[in-house]
């Protein structure tokens, strides 16, 4: 897959998401371990592990202060904090 490819199908997964738990889906508790979450964490898993992450993924300092929230909201610490 190549990264044009895998930042399509990121795309895609959340329109998915967005169609099946709104538009903040993350929030969503039905969201997390469901199939289209799974499928995005692999897509971004790649995008990763192929060094693009930080070329094309720079969180601002209010988003890494929401994703801290999330993680705790949702019990998510373990599960990402291998």
């Amino acid at each position: 897959m190549t990264i044009e490819e895998a930042l399509e199908h990121r795309d895609t997964l959340a329109d998915i998401a967005t169609e099946l738990y709104g538009d903040f889906y993350i929030t969503h508790p039905k969201f997390w371990n469901s199939p289209t979450e799974l499928q995005m964490r692999e897509i971004e898993e790649l995008l990763f592990d192929e060094n693009l992450f930080d070329e094309y993924f720079n969180p601002t300092p209010d988003e890494e202060a929401l994703v801290k929230i999330i993680m705790e909201e949702f019990n998510l610490n373990k599960r990402f904090n291998k």
